[in-house]
């Protein structure tokens, strides 16, 4: 089967669709199915490291890990597309690639999917104060599911999500896989962020991965923090990425009096270090109300360490509580209470590290196999 992958966010991005994407290719990859990924060209990229084609199309940057494609623009991405002749197209994005991705489907009679990943309407609301434009990107959004043949989500809580848009077709859940492959030498992976950062004699490490922005609830993260520091006053945690906020989180931090304990380490690239700042922390705080199923809560699982969450959210759903991870409501001080709770009863934390490895993450293969039998059935329906 020729499988084309169209996605408007891949490496050198860092972000969970850019790992999505990449973790799916290389699975049907595998799978010895033939396909591409077909995505905006965002310097400085080597596809030359991958293990399948990438078409990459004419794009303007918009920022360090976005780009707006022109694909009707790219005459070389034209051809080679025409060239390798999918005979399906999956759309791992809304815009402006699956607008393309649609015509060209049309056009050449064949099936086109959707996996949406990301809850578009609230990013939307953070960036555009317009509701008018608003509803009109989601109508159009809506729209460009309708002529899907059919659409996957990665959460249960994003199925609500596009019922909120009005799209009342069928979804689809099928989880993500993990990025790493299993831990099988924590004690020697940890040594590496132990040494890096000067952690030799710190007795508490918590951790957070992804963008430093506010719409991860990372306030929330700081005020939960302040009150933790109150009991326990020389713990970590390790701050892993960047975004557009950093600045203003290095400050509040500062000011809420977490500047000896707020180490931010940037965006990390080397995998190995990554691996070993995975393993070092205990605890991954992730409180994010936005994301759907975040791939670091994967990640950290896989590396034995179990993730603090919010109650109803797609961030928890992974999670059984007191069992894999833990979840708690979205109050300050109750998530405060419990990180102290966790950090005090290490033998716990350990457990439920341990058998979120074994319950939490998911191979890429089994994911790849299921996109595989939704696609057969749907070129069945379709021919």
């Amino acid at each position: 089967m020729k499988i084309a992958l169209f996605t408007d966010s891949f490496i050198p991005g860092v972000g969970g669709t850019e790992k999505a994407v990449l973790g799916l290719a290389d699975a049907l990859k595998e799978q010895s199915e033939e396909v591409i990924v077909c995505c905006p060209k965002l310097k400085p990229y080597d596809d030359s490291v991958f293990n399948f084609p990438v078409l990459r199309t004419k794009s303007i940057r918009i920022s360090s890990n976005d780009a707006c494609a022109f694909p009707a623009l790219s005459h070389k991405f034209k051809k080679q597309l025409k060239d390798f002749a999918p005979d399906i197209i999956h759309c791992q994005s809304i815009s402006p690639m699956m607008k393309y991705a649609l015509r060209y489907a049309k056009k050449h009679g064949i099936p086109l999917v959707t996996t949406v990943h990301t809850k578009f309407k609230t990013a939307w609301e953070r960036s555009i104060h317009s509701k008018a434009i608003v509803n009109l990107l989601v109508k159009d959004l809506r729209k460009k599911l309708i002529k899907s043949d059919k659409v996957f989500t990665v959460s249960k809580d994003m199925v609500k999500e596009l019922n909120s848009y009005g799209y009342k077709g069928d979804i689809t859940v099928i989880r993500n896989g993990a990025m790493f492959d299993k831990i099988t030498n924590l004690d020697e992976l940890k040594q590496i962020a132990v040494q890096k950062y000067n952690l030799e004699n710190v007795n508490h490490i918590l951790l957070f991965v992804g963008h430093l922005v506010k719409f991860k609830n990372l306030q929330f993260t700081f005020d939960v923090l302040k009150l933790v520091k109150q009991q326990i006053p020389d713990f970590k945690i390790l701050l892993v990425g960047h975004g557009l906020d950093d600045d203003y989180f290095k400050k509040y931090a500062c000011e809420q009096g977490l500047k000896e304990n707020a180490v931010f380490t940037g965006q990390i690239t080397d995998k190995k270090l990554l691996s070993s700042l995975y393993s070092v922390g205990e605890l991954f705080v992730f409180p994010s109300l936005f994301d759907n199923d975040p791939l670091t809560v994967v990640e950290a699982a896989v590396h034995h360490t179990p993730s603090i969450t919010i109650k109803d959210t797609g961030s928890s759903e992974r999670i059984d509580d007191n069992v894999s991870g833990f979840i708690e409501e979205n109050d300050v001080s109750a998530f405060a209470d419990r990180i102290v709770y966790l950090l005090k009863n290490k033998q716990l934390l350990k457990q439920a590290g341990d058998n979120a490895a074994d319950m939490i993450p998911k191979e890429w293969s089994k994911t790849a196999n299921e996109y595989l039998s939704e696609y057969r059935s749907v070129l069945e329906k379709t021919q």
